[in-house]
């Protein structure tokens, strides 16, 4: 399992390099010769180098779940990036705007952070082997929402 895990792994930081080459050089092009501000770039070159990670994680790195189809695969996908890019956004901003760092060194720690994410939600969320612990986690949030939901309004 863990051979596995770390091929796995492996690949994932593959087409996350490639991605991020993407990512970091359209965020250049964009900010610098396009004259566009660092967060629209940012989010611009991150869906982009979304869209070339979803194809390329589909085929090489993770087993996708079958249980959802296509379109859920692909939502599910988009909805894990869109919260990817909230956290991107936030942490570049944060970066540049409080800790005074230039935008594509800012960009650099963001990516970092937001692969984390990116490779535990979709490990836990999208692939066909997981798809128990992804019920299991489901399950055990509805339990903790709804204790949570109950309590509010007893009090």
């Amino acid at each position: 399992m863990m051979i596995n895990l770390g091929k796995q792994f492996f690949r994932f930081s593959v087409v996350g390099v490639l991605s991020f080459g993407l990512d970091y050089g359209l965020l250049f092009l964009l900010t610098e010769w396009g004259s566009t501000h660092y967060l629209v770039s940012a989010a611009l070159s991150y869906t982009a180098a979304t869209v070339f990670n979803y194809i390329y994680s589909k085929k090489y790195v993770f087993s996708v779940r079958e249980d959802v189809g296509r379109a859920g695969q692909l939502l599910l996908f988009l909805l894990l990036s869109l919260c990817g890019l909230g956290l991107n956004t936030m942490l570049m901003r944060l970066g540049v705007e409080r800790l005074d760092f230039h935008y594509m060194g800012a960009k650099i720690l963001a990516t970092l952070m937001v692969s984390v994410w990116n490779f535990v939600t979709r490990k836990l969320l999208m692939e066909e082997r997981m798809r128990n612990r992804s019920h299991m986690l489901s399950r055990t949030w509805n339990r903790v929402f709804n204790r949570t939901w109950q309590r509010s309004f007893n009090r």
